[in-house]
């Protein structure tokens, strides 16, 4: 799995170095006066999932700046469906110009042919390709010309620093002794699981007083997760650190130590992904105390990427694979952070100042998560 892990970061920095070998290309059928781009968001996960419901609420923020027509579809975290749905907007007569989705289950070539055929350019998110499926790719915009460019979160450093904290925090309490880590990943084949494991691992490497006693596959599913957590636990009795792969995962697992002898907060420290209302109640409740997030932003990036390129300010100029630093949430920084967060008022932002087609100043993207929450703050 580690390999697996590896192959992809060195395949998504190969992206990075391909950029000089772009080619730009509009979208299909426009005509010289048409103004508004179409984009479909093919949401990888239910209707219900929380962090990628908060993806679409600042996607569809950003489309209402950006004059942007934005279609939403869910995967159910399933690449059949992700294909269905790249092929039905293949076969409409009015076809959406973009199609921004998540790479599940290797889908990416089979939706890249479809869409490639059909004249739709496309964007990816969230997860790097594998090197294995890079193989035939090249690449954005290499052998699939309008697979135009990825956004992908720095999953891989929030991870080797949210391990770090954790181990931090136990030392702080005086416990003596090996640090045993529990982790409990996504799926085994899901790269994202997979590179956020690679970070777990590669923050340990500088603290031999911790160890990974094991990693535990499961679901982007609660109930899953739940299932999962007490076997974990009867494998890891008296382990300090439960690390998670996300939110949803993080939920089972606490339902699952707070009905165990174990002291959330005292004896035991949780670390997990993402920046969701119930995960910045967790951490409120010291149930959840570290909590790394902040890609939810990704998707309004990819759309920004999209409308810019229908505007004729291709991307291209400044690359086409864009990683994203996150950052980590706990009770010290939650007072400031998490009230913009609760408060869920994206449609604060003006969109349009993060847009190079917009903003002729703007020389370079800036998609960091913190300079989305200083906009909805005006700043």
């Amino acid at each position: 799995m580690q390999g697996r892990a590896l192959r992809a970061i060195r395949a998504l920095l190969f992206g990075v170095i391909c950029v000089g070998q772009a080619t730009a290309f509009s979208p299909s059928g426009m005509a010289a006066n048409e103004a508004v781009p179409r984009v479909l968001f093919i949401n990888p996960a239910p209707p219900e999932d929380q962090y990628w419901t908060l993806v679409t609420r600042m996607m569809q923020a950003a489309a209402q700046d950006l004059g942007v027509e934005l279609e939403v579809q869910h995967a159910f975290h399933s690449g059949d469906y992700t294909l269905k749905y790249a092929r039905l907007a293949s076969e409409r007569p009015e076809k959406p110009h973009y199609i921004i989705f998540r790479n599940v289950d290797e889908i990416g070539e089979d939706v890249f042919k479809v869409t490639g055929v059909a004249g739709i350019n496309t964007i990816t998110i969230d997860a790097p390709f594998q090197e294995k499926e890079l193989a035939p790719l090249g690449g954005p915009r290499q052998t699939y010309p309008r697979w135009l460019g990825q956004v992908v979160p720095n999953s891989l450093g929030a991870s080797d620093q949210m391990t770090k904290v954790l181990i931090g925090e136990v030392m702080r309490r005086g416990f003596k002794g090996l640090i045993d880590i529990v982790a409990m990943t996504g799926p085994e084949d899901d790269i994202g699981s997979q590179v956020r494991l690679f970070g777990l691992k590669r923050g340990l490497k500088d603290h031999r007083n911790a160890r990974l006693m094991h990693a535990f596959p499961s679901a982007w599913d609660s109930k899953v997760a739940d299932r999962e957590a007490f076997k974990a636990f009867r494998y890891a009795l008296n382990a300090p650190i439960w690390w998670s792969a996300d939110d949803n995962i993080a939920e089972g697992m606490v339902n699952v130590l707070r009905n165990t002898h174990r002291k959330l907060g005292q004896d035991t420290f949780v670390g997990a992904f993402n920046w969701t209302q119930p995960m910045l109640t967790a951490i409120v409740q010291n149930r959840v105390h570290y909590l790394a997030g902040g890609s939810f932003v990704q998707g309004a990036a990819a759309l920004i990427l999209a409308h810019d390129h229908f505007r004729g300010k291709d991307f291209a100029e400044v690359g086409l694979n864009y990683t994203m630093d996150l950052g980590i949430l706990y009770r010290d920084n939650l007072k400031s952070i998490g009230r913009i967060m609760i408060s869920d008022a994206w449609d604060r932002i003006d969109f349009r100042r993060f847009s190079r087609a917009t903003n002729p100043a703007l020389t370079q993207y800036d998609f960091t998560v913190n300079s989305f929450l200083r906009a909805v703050l005006g700043q």
